[in-house]
């Protein structure tokens, strides 16, 4: 038990910590170019091809690096207005069934389509069809990772759900 334990917090610690210190990140690499590209167009009058370009990289990298993290601290949308009035635990039931239906059938589906999306760029070598011309493999293999990250914080949620279930013990973040 304690193995199960410990391996539900490394599992919450990682997304938790990718998502504090990698995501968060990259959100305020996103403001500071297009910043730059709005102060170059704008007041100076040179305006830059890659500025776009790497804007959408960086947004879909935070899109999808995020999902695990947004996960964790359990931040998908929810309609709970049928679940509200009843027990925790059928709650708990509830939203452990509807987690695995849902997002465990993305990522079922997703982490298969998004490997072979990624190898399939790198084995070609992809660019962008842009002035720019830059690789395009670096952004498709943030998909899969972040699939992947999403589904570990799913199996965590789940463990935790049905130790609830099974046990009445909860686990406390403690990051």
């Amino acid at each position: 038990m304690n193995a199960l334990i410990a391996f539900l917090r490394f599992i919450d610690r990682i997304n938790y910590y990718l998502g504090k210190y990698l995501v968060s990140w990259i959100l305020f690499l996103l403001m500071g170019i297009a910043l730059f590209e709005v102060v170059t167009r704008r007041i100076i009058g040179t305006p830059h091809a890659w500025t776009q370009e790497i804007l959408v990289y960086l947004f879909c990298a935070h899109f999808i690096l995020a999902l695990g993290y947004t996960l964790y601290y359990r931040e998908h949308v929810v309609v709970d207005a049928f679940t509200a009035f009843l027990p925790e635990r059928v709650q708990v039931a509830l939203e452990t069934i509807i987690y695995i239906v849902f997002i465990g059938a993305f990522v079922y589906v997703m982490i298969p389509t998004a490997y072979d999306f990624a190898a399939r760029s790198w084995a070609s070598g992809e660019r962008a069809p842009t002035s720019f011309n830059s690789p395009v493999y670096p952004a498709k293999t943030v998909i899969p990772i972040g699939i992947i990250l999403l589904g570990i914080q799913l199996l965590g949620l789940v463990s935790k759900n049905v130790l609830f279930l099974t046990r009445g013990e909860t686990l406390e973040d403690k990051n």
